[in-house]
């Protein structure tokens, strides 16, 4: 979600996570590697990442640990 003070302030940027992901799909740990500029944006970035569930990566047919860069892009509208 938006922010609503970032929304009133006009803020928007792009913020990349640095997500792991457990065997069950579950995000395990996330920290942001390249910050949009304003800390507000990048903590609702990270609030909505540690809600998600995924599909565990496999190896050999067996769910792995894996690690992804996640993109957010905060644009007014």
């Amino acid at each position: 979600a938006y922010p609503p003070q970032s929304r009133r302030l006009g803020e928007e940027g792009k913020v990349v996570l640095r997500v792991e992901l457990d065997e069950q799909g579950a995000v395990s740990a996330a920290q942001v590697a390249t910050p949009s500029g304003f800390a507000r944006l990048d903590e609702a970035a990270l609030a909505a990442v540690r809600r998600w569930r995924c599909t565990p990566a496999q190896r050999d047919g067996r769910p792995v640990r894996a690690v992804a860069l996640q993109p957010f892009k905060f644009v007014l509208q």
